[in-house]
């Protein structure tokens, strides 16, 4: 008796199919799980790297970005220690003098030191200011950077020139919140220096922006943050440096309260009375001048 097999070969062609298919989903899931499968995580670039692989203007100009505020810093800083002593490289391009800025705050006399290095650092960074590609006559990309220093007695020695994180848009910048980092025994944040546009007529004076930042900004230092406008044992603002791209340091005392009072002014006057800070006779006047030592003296 012959059997009859009911769906003998549909049978088959079924067991077929649900093969290829068991088969096609297996491959999917390997695709899909290779897909999603985490990939090992990119090492990030350190900002000193990043600013070298913007490359130079020229052999000494280091090409900053407005946007990259830790790049900035890690390279200035990296350049100025770069920077050589005057009477240690009778042949390195700069061979400024030492320069001593005497001021008086709160009948407390202090005589700042800015060794011959020290200028030089901070002509350096005049240079890198002025000479960023795409700058009209008058422009810079402002630049700036906080003062260090120790004291004994009325004598105070500039033992660091710091450049904090910062970004810059035309002759303006912002600094960041950072930590400047660690402070050598008995060193304090004695003063602040930026570039600024134009010559020193006209722009060698602090900005209403200048302003605000000296009666409201922030330092951290040694991870603990504090407001620049308040003296205390990290902080010793005696001095502030305008540079401006022709001519040389304008300086002038940080008397924080007149600070605060013409800050006052400007909030409620149009214009500012800016010119007051180097006016003769005004109560507001707090220009000083620098004088340089003779070389033998460094």
């Amino acid at each position: 008796m012959r059997r009859v097999r009911f769906g003998g070969r549909a049978s088959q062609w079924g067991r077929a199919l649900l093969v290829c298919a068991l088969y096609a989903i297996g491959v999917g899931s390997a695709i899909l799980a290779l897909s999603h499968k985490r990939r090992p995580p990119i090492p990030s670039v350190h900002a000193l790297e990043r600013a070298r692989e913007r490359g130079l203007i020229d052999d000494t100009v280091p090409r900053l970005d407005p946007q990259d505020a830790f790049a900035n810093a890690a390279i200035l800083n990296a350049i100025l220690e770069e920077v050589p002593h005057p009477s240690l490289s009778p042949d390195a391009p700069c061979q400024a003098k030492a320069r001593i800025v005497a001021v008086q705050l709160d009948g407390k006399l202090s005589r700042v030191r800015f060794s011959g290095r020290q200028v030089c650092q901070l002509k350096r960074l005049k240079d890198v200011s002025i000479r960023q590609e795409g700058l009209g006559r008058d422009e810079v990309a402002e630049v700036a950077a906080f003062l260090l220093g120790k004291r004994l007695g009325s004598d105070v020695d500039v033992t660091r020139v710091l450049v904090p994180p910062f970004r810059f848009s035309g002759d303006s910048l912002d600094f960041l919140a950072a930590d400047l980092g660690p402070l050598q025994p008995g060193e304090q944040l004695i003063g602040t220096y930026h570039t600024h546009p134009g010559d020193e007529l006209h722009q060698g004076v602090l900005s209403e922006t200048d302003l605000t930042y000296m009666v409201s900004g922030q330092v951290e230092l040694e991870g603990q943050g504090s407001a620049l406008n308040d003296p205390g044992p990290r902080t010793d603002w005696l001095l502030d440096i305008v540079d401006p791209k022709r001519g040389d340091f304008c300086i002038y005392a940080h008397d924080r309260k007149r600070l605060q009072a013409l800050h006052e002014r400007c909030r409620l006057l149009s214009p500012c009375p800016l010119n007051e800070l180097r006016l003769g006779g005004s109560d507001l006047n707090l220009y000083v001048r620098f004088y340089e030592e003779p070389v033998d003296a460094e």
